[in-house]
């Protein structure tokens, strides 16, 4: 069984079933809490999935960005404005650096 919290374009999903089919699995089954529509889809689709989301990115209950809002006990977008204010400048390797204020 694969517990998996996000699929974005599914192709991660598509090795770890090939890997697992050359160990001669019996069965393999996965399910996902949140599956994108998105035109980079690769065509994967869970045996289960709980919701499926627009292809924008979201946060909370574990998501995070950047070390941000994995706490939230909701799921959500994160807009332009937060996904620049939480943004890692290029070039840092420091994930938690202090917001500029939001």
């Amino acid at each position: 069984l694969i517990v998996e919290d996000i699929v974005d374009s599914g192709n991660t999903m598509n090795r770890l079933h090939a890997y697992l089919n050359t160990l001669e699995a019996k069965s393999v089954t996965d399910v996902c809490l949140l599956v994108k529509r998105t035109p980079r889809s690769s065509g994967y689709r869970p045996c289960f999935a709980g919701f499926e989301i627009p292809d924008d990115f979201v946060v909370g209950y574990a998501l995070d960005y950047n070390e941000y809002f994995r706490d939230l006990h909701h799921i959500c977008v994160l807009n332009k404005a937060g996904l620049e204010c939480f943004a890692v400048p290029e070039g840092s390797d420091n994930h938690a650096q202090e917001a500029k204020a939001f």
